[in-house]
């Protein structure tokens, strides 16, 4: 993610509040590129300030919570993969549904 400032104003929005950038107004711009099936593709998307520190809160924030999670019952999920060599299903492993770790 790259910290620009505007040299004028931008016809782009914020990707998350939709405001609009002024001339000298800070923002920041991610751009992706990627190839499949042998076509490269991009996007880029810009993201405001406030946004971007309201993201890195709530990213840090799950991380904790992460790690304090303690898998309630009506939470967990279980996981069914196929048979090999056949057309059933079998339980494969529960998970929790709150921060995605493997519960035993």
């Amino acid at each position: 993610m790259r910290r620009l400032i505007a040299a004028k104003r931008l016809k782009r929005r914020c990707s998350y509040c939709n405001r609009d950038f002024g001339k000298g107004d800070v923002y920041y711009r991610n751009r992706e590129v990627f190839e499949e099936d042998g076509k490269i593709f991009a996007g880029e998307y810009v993201i405001c300030p406030k946004c971007k520190y309201k993201q890195e809160q709530q990213d840090k924030r799950f991380n904790e919570f992460k790690r304090k999670c303690k898998h309630p019952q009506k939470f967990i999920d279980t996981v069914w993969r196929y048979i090999p060599g056949e057309c059933v299903k079998e339980p494969d492993y529960d998970r929790c549904m709150l921060c995605g770790k493997i519960v035993v």
